[in-house]
């Protein structure tokens, strides 16, 4: 083709209302006519490289593949989509052979199946990622719903409001705007229902709010048409959220710049949107339910462990705790081939100091001594134990017997320092223990018994030999 029909060519494309790409394969560049520039987004020169198309998305309608333009001159690819959800553009092509080495393609917008589609594509993915939304994800998933159904309804400001726990107001907890165009959210909290009598009264009849023009809003409404009108408000469509039938919330769009007559298709779709978001939040609420009564049961069960394995006046470890420990311990000992201590201690002339001053002071006395005895076992396996009565244990792992030695005359000295007045002991002024330990090398087949009974005899031994004193099982 001559220059000038080339020429010619081109302003009849420029004048026609199609995009027109066309690719000469020998120079390896393609034309554009005016309108495949605007809808490309192309700018300068008509005849470019392929570097040009760089920054498009553009993917195969079929099978949803990122596709290039060189690829649409391909006669396999028929439509594509064309830029990002939610505002891609549905785009069908039509392929024409110039000569041997020049392609034409028109694309022509499908403006209603686009729109459509668009809607359809935000749904599937809305609904995909909160079908199991978990508790951290929540505000994106909702923030990316609100921006979708905004856009798809040409709003300028879509939101999502909750009631409060008091059930008396509402707070405004997701948002989104257009550009250029006001948030309103942080103004939005805590907001009492009373102020919008007319609005809580249509939402609670119908779950429904839709006002085409704020102007023609009732007299009763002039509370809501202030706050419109406060927010630059012009038209707004809100749909009631319900738990068990219980209004718990709205979503809604407002229009700004301009009025918007909703459709019965805009209503649909702020529907759908609203029963997931509804459904994702119905989801998160009965996890967290589900989370604080696991809490609840965990903490139950945490409860139960303390009670059943403490003992119930001097809070420290019961006779059943100590059975469980020592067994485990003696164990742990032998695998690692260290030695084990056990001490036996008993409240000297107890008897006599329940009969002389009572009970409640016995008790108080009880409590004391297992404070104290507690008090030194402060490594990671020591233990003390109320044994039964008047008697304490104390398991000591990785302990040989001058280590226990030294333990047992200190806890003497925490006795000595407790000041406890008995004047009924023949001991001492005071209330004193005496003490019985063993240290053992266990192995594996060594019996719990054994120990016991080795620390009761040096026990024993200690009373027999006047009280008050540390005895050593030999």
């Amino acid at each position: 083709m001559s220059h000038d029909s080339d020429k010619t060519i081109w302003q009849v494309f420029n004048l026609i209302n199609l995009a027109v790409i066309v690719y000469d394969n020998k120079n390896q560049h393609y034309t554009l006519n005016q309108h495949a520039k605007t809808l490309l987004s192309i700018e300068g020169e008509s005849a470019v490289k392929k570097d040009v198309f760089s920054n498009l998305v553009l993917r195969d309608f079929s099978n949803d593949e990122v596709v290039s333009v060189g690829q649409l001159f391909s006669s396999d690819i028929t439509t594509v989509l064309l830029g990002s959800e939610p505002t891609s553009q549905l785009l069908n092509i039509n392929h024409a052979v110039v000569d041997d080495s020049v392609t034409m393609i028109t694309l022509e917008q499908d403006r209603t199946f686009t729109e459509q589609y668009n809607f359809d594509h935000i749904i599937s993915k809305i609904s995909t990622k909160l079908i199991d939304i978990q508790n951290d994800n929540i505000d994106q998933q909702i923030n990316f719903a609100l921006k979708a159904i905004g856009t798809v309804l040409k709003a300028d400001r879509s939101y999502l409001f909750e009631f409060n726990t008091d059930n008396e107001t509402i707070t405004n907890t997701h948002e989104w705007v257009n550009t250029g165009i006001i948030a309103c959210k942080d103004r939005l909290q805590n907001v009492p229902k009373v102020e919008l009598p007319y609005f809580f009264e249509v939402m609670n009849q119908s779950h429904l709010f839709q006002v085409n023009d704020i102007e023609q809003l009732p007299t009763k409404a002039d509370a809501e048409k202030a706050e419109f009108k406060e927010q630059s408000i012009q038209s707004v469509l809100c749909i009631g959220l319900r738990f068990d039938d219980e209004l718990v919330g709205f979503i809604g769009c407002d229009c700004v710049k301009t009025k918007r007559h909703w459709s019965k298709i805009d209503l649909i779709r702020i529907k759908l949107v609203g029963e997931i978001i509804n459904n994702a939040l119905k989801n998160i609420n009965y996890k967290k339910k589900l989370q604080l009564t696991q809490q609840q049961l965990v903490s139950a069960n945490i409860k139960l462990n303390k009670l059943a394995n403490t003992d119930a006046l001097t809070n420290i470890a019961n006779r059943r705790f100590f059975d469980t420990t020592l067994k485990s311990e003696i164990k742990r000992c032998a695998r690692h081939h260290q030695p084990i201590s056990l001490i036996m201690c008993d409240i000297d002339f107890f008897k006599r100091y329940n009969d002389n001053y009572g009970h409640q002071k016995g008790d108080d006395a009880l409590k004391q001594v297992a404070r104290a005895l507690e008090s030194v076992c402060k490594r990671e396996g020591d233990l003390a134990a109320r044994y039964g009565g008047e008697e304490f244990t104390i398991i000591l792992p990785a302990s040989n017997k001058e280590q226990c030695h030294e333990f047992a005359l200190l806890i003497q000295q925490k006795i000595k320092a407790l000041n406890i007045l008995h004047e009924f002991s023949s001991a001492a002024p005071h209330i004193t223990l005496s003490f019985g330990s063993f240290t053992n090398y266990p192995k594996a087949d060594t019996n719990m018994q054994t120990i016991i009974k080795s620390a009761d005899i040096a026990l024993y031994n200690a009373k027999k030999a006047g009280r008050n004193q540390i005895c050593t099982f030999e």
